[in-house]
């Protein structure tokens, strides 16, 4: 690189879009922790369902599988019914894996 061409970063160009990360708080243990934008898919996978995240404020290639017990989730569903008599089929398959 020829240091004398080299011209300091002044931001993006007008119009340029700009992706920028969401939030991320910091727990007392220092683990960070992202915001969940929404669910792209599920699946069974070594018998614990998981389902496909797009984190918030980031790109559809950094999206990633994540296990259904994972904390961030909580939030995002409501609790099923013990006495749930319709059963979608890729989620019955749960049942033979305990």
């Amino acid at each position: 690189v020829n240091v004398s061409r080299v011209k300091p970063y002044l931001g993006p160009l007008p119009g340029q879009p700009v992706s920028r990360p969401g939030l991320i708080q910091v727990s007392v243990e220092h683990d960070e922790e992202y915001e969940v934008d929404y669910i792209v898919a599920s699946r069974i996978y070594r018998c614990q369902l998981q389902y496909l995240v797009h984190w918030k404020g980031y790109e559809e290639h950094e999206r990633t599988w994540e296990p259904a017990s994972n904390s961030a989730f909580d939030s995002l569903f409501k609790p099923v019914p013990e006495n749930l008599t319709v059963c979608e089929a890729q989620f019955c398959s749960l049942e033979s894996c305990s």
